[in-house]
């Protein structure tokens, strides 16, 4: 949800501050109605990934968020197990490569 609600936040943020900056009121009903879209934007959202979910698909096809948040969840590919059995953070390709270079 903060993936989605950032773009919304800083595209009202600029239009306030560059309508205080040339003296413009914005109109009480232009917030109530981007607010209301807003809203009801991310309830269909909510709709979709809870009805995907319960038919057992993944919903990815929200444009924009999907990939960000592809991007953020960690996968089992991340992680490795040591010898005592513990769970640990698995060194990151980039980190690698950097290791690798090292050596040379």
């Amino acid at each position: 949800i903060d993936i989605a609600l950032f773009f919304p936040g800083l595209l009202s943020g600029i239009v306030g501050i560059a309508a205080g900056g040339a003296g413009l009121q914005i109109p009480e009903i232009v917030s109530q109605l981007s607010t209301d879209a807003i809203f009801v934007s991310l309830l269909a959202v909510l709709g979709y990934c809870s009805v995907s979910s319960i038919l057992g698909i993944e919903p990815n096809k929200i444009p924009l968020v999907s990939k960000a948040v592809d991007d953020r969840m960690p996968t089992i590919d991340m992680f490795d197990i040591d010898a005592e059995g513990r769970i640990t953070a698995a060194p990151r390709k980039e980190d690698e490569k950097k290791d690798d270079d090292k050596k040379k």
